[in-house]
């Protein structure tokens, strides 16, 4: 049995009961709009091309995501899942929005058919971990990637295999959205750099119960070496709060101390991860214009996200503004007046789109707090 849902543009054919195999998640809705304005962004931002330009939805299960870049963005559109009763519903959804000439069905395996063929856009949403097909993905994507994670809890650091899955070590901190964002990145541009691949992040961000990457992918030995060199650590003291990043020629030359240069416990290391912008300002100044554009069901969520990373400053990490006041034993003034003051203390500051009580700023917590207890 089956009902229809609206997205955008689009109408599609969901189960009634959702299975394993034809799954659809309702609070992807916000990252299918987000995803609709960013590639419409993206592909207006390209030379004109005498060939149409590829995308693949390679795990598609109902084939929502792409069915809609088909409709909504006019571009050409493999839709694939490995189930046969998903690939079954895919069909029924391209011919229910009349996207026959521009989206094609599979039933194969991802990996299989990402390293048979190369794409312009490649989009993983799996459930869980991206890791199983990113080899894969990272190979078959000429211009744009799209990585969905959904297993946070060890790209946060709450749980174990944070380092089996994405050889990197997190930690739970409270900017651990952040962590998890920049960890995945960290693990995308080394699976880029064995195909002399470049990574360059357009728009990523974390929302709920999963991380999002957009990110332009750019040909050239050179360019993916001077990539590796945007990946670092983050080192916290869970004692103070007192945080920085470094680089890895830092660590690799022991130029870091192993104890907390603020009060003297000991330092914790996360990484290897990205430590560079995560987000391009005039993407994302283009994504919020097609939001704002077009009718979607998500669409003042979607806008506040990128307006919100429109503004963001590009520092790795944020400071949860209500935690440090308690541990001041303070009341907590307004974000908006907090970042006034750090501005007005010579200190560059701004909201973050990971959480709405947060703050990101280049004052250093000793700073941070002495302006607070002000």
């Amino acid at each position: 049995m089956f009902s229809e849902v609206k997205e955008g543009t689009t109408r599609i054919l969901i189960p009634t009961q959702t299975t394993k195999s034809i799954f659809y998640n309702p609070l992807m809705e916000l990252c299918r709009d987000i995803d609709i304005a960013g590639i419409a962004a993206f592909v207006s931002s390209l030379p004109s091309q005498k060939i149409p330009l590829t995308y693949i939805d390679a795990l598609a299960a109902t084939g929502v995501r792409g069915v809609r870049v088909a409709k909504e963005v006019g571009l050409r559109v493999v839709i694939n899942d490995r189930s046969s009763s998903a690939y079954e519903v895919i069909n029924r959804n391209i011919k229910r929005n009349a996207v026959e000439e521009r989206a094609k069905a599979y039933n194969e395996n991802a990996n299989v058919l990402l390293l048979q063929n190369k794409y312009d856009l490649v989009d993983l949403d799996p459930f869980g971990t991206p890791v199983p097909f990113l080899d894969a993905a990272c190979k078959s994507a000429k211009k744009l990637l799209l990585i969905t994670a959904t297993d946070t809890a060890p790209l946060c650091g709450a749980h174990s295999g944070g380092l089996r899955k994405y050889d990197a070590k997190p930690l739970n901190t409270e900017y651990h959205k952040e962590m998890a964002t920049r960890i995945l990145l960290g693990k995308v541009t080394r699976d880029l750099c064995k195909y002399d691949k470049a990574i360059q992040p357009l728009l990523s961000y974390s929302k709920a119960h999963f991380v999002r990457l957009i990110a332009r992918v750019e040909k050239g030995a050179k360019k993916a070496d001077d990539c590796m060199k945007r990946l670092g650590f983050i080192a916290h003291c869970f004692s103070c709060g007192n945080r920085f990043a470094f680089s890895c020629s830092d660590l690799m030359e022991l130029k870091v101390e192993k104890k907390c240069e603020v009060c003297g416990a000991k330092i914790h290391i996360a990484g290897p991860l990205y430590i560079n912008t995560i987000k391009q300002k005039g993407f994302c100044e283009r994504v919020h214009n097609e939001l704002g554009k077009r009718t979607l069901g998500k669409k003042k969520e979607a806008m506040k996200i990128v307006e919100t990373s429109i503004n963001e400053l590009d520092i790795p990490f944020f400071y949860e503004h209500h935690a440090i006041c308690k541990a001041l034993k303070v009341p907590p003034s307004s974000i908006s007046s907090l970042i006034n003051a750090l501005q007005s203390s010579g200190f560059s500051a701004s909201r973050t789109h990971f959480s709405d009580t947060a703050f990101k700023t280049n004052a250093r917590m000793e700073e941070i707090k002495s302006i607070l207890k002000a």
